[in-house]
């Protein structure tokens, strides 16, 4: 249920701030809705006024902005409280209407509210045990099953996901056209050459037969290791957004053990996440394992739809440096892909 409530008199009560997450400062930062707002909606949600003895500044971005808060007094103890913009709003819908907790290893959604563009989130909080720092290779193994299941789970809720028209939908024969729409804006913008539009083209239509016969199911999209957070011996997934998509599940399969640094030590166990997700989804190891390098690129190009996006609205850096630049680094690195791919 979406609140919306009035702002009441009164401040705050004064709280401990702890800031771990430095952002560039460059970027123009979201500005956080009023402390009184705030106040009304742990009233609200608690059904009484709250006092908050430590706030722990966990990301400030251009379209995002999340605290971990500790009350006074009252459970839950601990909240993880999220105020995001367009087009990062989707996170309520996909919390309220689409993730199944026990299926998806997802935090609860505890209360949402609205404060003109802004919408706000109290989520479970499940601590800041992040898998890219404690993995071991029974994390990856359980890892592997778990995100096998959840991915079969949702294979069977499909059509049901497709006319609830919330998420986007990506299937191999779309490649193509997906790609086209790309390469227009960014020859538009002269950060795209033909020829390089035209190798962008080319390889969609490459990993689009590769893809084809994978099966349809819910994705994540962002799913790297800073993204799961192991709490006792239960492992969860956080931070489903924007990228969370209806398309190949493999794509997951292969961002988790992508050698990338969101990763960190979880890229020790790559082998043994893959095997895991391959025994529990009754899938032939060796054949994932060929198709799995062309995930991994559809996953970049699908960051570099995520770049494009950004530029369209006008919002011209990221948090690690202006968008112009790191698209085009992605343009190449997604050539060289392509160059890479057995003909």
């Amino acid at each position: 249920m979406r609140h919306t409530l009035s702002t009441p008199k009164g401040r705050i009560s004064t709280a401990k701030r702890v800031q771990t997450m430095p952002e560039d400062a460059s970027l123009s930062l979201l500005t956080p809705v009023p402390e009184e707002k705030l106040q009304a909606w742990l009233k609200e949600f608690y059904g009484k006024k709250v006092e908050i003895e430590e706030r722990e500044l966990l990301r400030h971005r251009d379209l995002s902005y999340v605290e971990r808060l500790k009350v006074r007094d009252a459970l839950p103890a601990s909240l993880i409280y999220k105020q995001v913009l367009p087009p990062w709003d989707i996170e309520q819908d996909l919390h309220e209407r689409i993730l199944i907790p026990s299926i998806t290893n997802s935090a609860q959604l505890y209360m949402s509210a609205h404060y003109g563009e802004v919408t706000a989130m109290f989520l479970e909080d499940l601590g800041n045990i992040q898998v890219k720092d404690v993995a071991t290779k029974e994390i990856a193994q359980r890892l592997g099953e778990d995100l096998a299941k959840m991915h079969r789970s949702y294979c069977y809720r499909t059509d049901e996901l497709v006319h609830m028209n919330i998420l986007s939908t990506l299937l191999p024969i779309d490649y193509v056209e997906f790609s086209a729409k790309l390469t227009r804006k960014l020859s538009g913008w002269k950060l795209a050459s033909k020829s390089q539009a035209k190798s962008l083209k080319t390889l969609a239509a490459t990993l689009a037969p590769r893809l084809a016969g994978e099966p349809f199911s819910l994705v994540h999209g962002d799913l790297y290791a800073e993204n799961i957070i192991k709490r006792q011996e239960r492992l969860f997934i956080i931070d489903w957004s924007w990228f969370t998509m209806l398309g190949v599940p493999l794509m997951d399969l292969a961002t988790v053990t992508m050698n990338h640094p969101k990763n960190g030590a979880l890229s020790r166990y790559c082998e043994e996440i893959i095997d895991a997700y391959c025994f529990e989804a009754g899938r032939d190891a060796q054949d994932v394992r060929r198709v799995l390098p062309h995930a991994e690129t559809l996953s970049r190009l699908l960051f570099l739809n995520w770049l494009v996006e950004r530029r369209s609205r006008g919002i011209m850096g990221t948090t690690v440096g202006p968008v112009d630049r790191l698209i085009a680094s992605i343009v190449d690195e997604l050539i060289e892909r392509l160059a890479a791919i057995p003909a």
